[in-house]
């Protein structure tokens, strides 16, 4: 189980590496503590006067991603927003419902609490290749749906569908969850902790849009590392339900659970 989850790493640390080599982020992008700029060139673009939002490190990634074909997030998905019921409509059974807690960008945690599927049967569910983004929280986790789901989300996660053929929903997944798109946060956030991510700036990050064939070859090791991590963890549930097995119906029907 130990190889399959170190395989998985390997191909997604791949892919991040060919996406910084694509996009020329490979050249430092260290912070400075003090940066000057000219008060028309900055607050007169911009309407802000933080220094943090000024710092050169954030110029030089524009500078990089400049390099690149580049384009809004807003013209390449759709963004969608869900709901937030309140702790009043939480239940034991119906419809999961996911919080900021239960998404991370290798997939989604179970759910204790759960939703009316009558109540909320017209909320919008995630398709296949829809990508969840939180906004709220931890801001800025991406995950891409592999699957048709029925679940809903909390406000804190949009839901962006890919509408633009340039990018394919793997490679933009990637794109979200990387430094790129980390930094562009954390500028808009002033440079301090971010909690909350408004839809007007997310609909503003500037995504790198690198050849097809790039994007493809990138994407395969993603789904490489998607295949190793469900693999292992199939084996891990195996493995429990056999000693499960082992210890309500004896050794030789968990020996054979395990053989079939």
């Amino acid at each position: 189980m130990a190889y399959y989850n170190e395989q998985a790493s390997y191909f997604i640390n791949l892919a991040v590496f060919r996406l910084y080599e694509e996009i020329g982020l490979f050249d430092s992008l260290k912070s400075v503590n003090y940066t000057v700029k000219n008060l028309k060139d900055t607050f007169g673009v911009s309407g802000r006067l933080d220094s943090e939002y000024y710092q050169e490190k954030y110029d030089r990634l524009f500078e990089k991603l400049s390099d690149n074909n580049c384009d809004k997030l807003s013209n390449l998905v759709t963004i969608k927003k869900s709901i937030e019921p309140g702790s009043e409509s939480y239940q034991t059974k119906g419809t999961p419902f996911i919080r900021i807690q239960n998404l991370t960008k290798f997939g989604l945690t179970d759910t204790s609490i759960y939703l009316s599927e009558n109540e909320f049967k017209d909320c919008i569910r995630p398709k296949k290749d829809t990508i969840l983004l939180s906004k709220d929280g931890s801001v800025g986790t991406a995950y891409k749906v592999n699957k048709d789901e029925d679940i809903i989300t909390s406000s804190a996660i949009l839901h962006l569908d890919v509408k633009d053929k340039r990018v394919l929903p793997d490679y933009l997944t990637l794109v979200l969850n990387s430094v790129a798109v980390k930094m562009q946060a954390e500028k808009d956030a002033g440079g301090s902790i971010i909690n909350h991510w408004k839809k007007s700036e997310i609909e503003n990050v500037i995504i790198p849009i690198i050849t097809k064939e790039k994007q493809e070859q990138i994407s395969q090791l993603l789904i490489e590392s998607e295949n190793l991590r469900s693999e292992s963890k199939s084996i891990l549930e195996k493995a429990v339900k056999s000693v499960e097995m082992a210890i309500e119906c004896g050794e030789n029907k968990a020996v054979a659970y395990l053989n079939a």
